[in-house]
């Protein structure tokens, strides 16, 4: 990414499985740096970002309504 070999204009879809794990496990920041750049990159009207998480702490929730505009929390327990 930080060498521009990755092209987000075009991406339609992200998706993070176990977003509450890699967080807890240290990658905020690279979670932050590759958002970050998507957002800056790609047609932020037509992404679709999906966060799954067993758990949704409050940093999951932070990020969700950091980079999604509407943001929909489903429990499903």
């Amino acid at each position: 990414m930080e060498r521009g070999n990755i092209d987000f204009t075009d991406l339609k879809t992200i998706v993070l499985d176990e977003a509450d794990q890699m967080l807890k496990l240290g990658f905020k920041e690279d979670i932050d740096r590759i958002l970050s750049k998507i957002k800056k990159e790609a047609n932020m009207e037509k992404l679709q970002i999906c966060l799954f998480s067993a758990t949704i702490p409050t940093w999951v929730k932070q990020l969700a309504r950091q980079y999604m505009k509407h943001y929909r929390i489903v429990d499903l327990a």
